[in-house]
């Protein structure tokens, strides 16, 4: 009995071609840390090689800073801010980017988002938390939506 109990498990684990990753979104973090405002974003780098125009079977910095520059626009405050890429840690099929956004500044009083990050994938999401000014926001943007204007006033 244990022999066809662990037969199955078997036959299920080759069959199965999944990986059990459902998950179609990036996320992207909008953090203060300590006088920065910080940009931690997580996404799966399976559809980031697939469909992020990489040139390698791996993200490289300068592949997703000009794929994050063309799909996105950050502005706070009127002030068009330009992501840097500072580090990119990949672990299994997620892949984590931190980026810096700018000195902080208190009581920031409006931002505008744009974010077209990886919607050529089918029923692909970006999750935008914001984490600022003592409050904290999220919004979901997808293909009908793929802009967000917020005023703190």
């Amino acid at each position: 009995m244990r022999i066809l109990i662990f037969t199955c498990f078997a036959l299920l684990n080759i069959c199965n071609t999944n990986n059990f990753h459902e998950s179609i979104s990036a996320t992207f973090n909008v953090i203060k840390r300590g006088h920065v405002l910080m940009l931690e974003i997580d996404f799966d780098e399976e559809n980031f090689i697939k469909f992020g125009e990489s040139k390698s079977l791996h993200v490289s910095k300068e592949d997703f800073s000009n794929y994050l520059h063309k799909t996105t626009s950050w502005e706070f405050d009127g002030k068009k801010l330009i992501p840097q890429v500072l580090e990119i840690k990949s672990v299994k099929h997620h892949t984590k980017v931190i980026c810096y956004l700018s000195k902080y500044r208190e009581n920031i009083k409006s931002f505008t988002i744009k974010n077209e990050f990886l919607l050529n994938v089918k029923s692909h999401s970006n999750i935008v938390k914001l984490d600022i000014n003592n409050t904290f926001k999220d919004y979901r943007l997808h293909k009908e939506r793929r802009e967000i204007k917020v005023d703190y006033n």
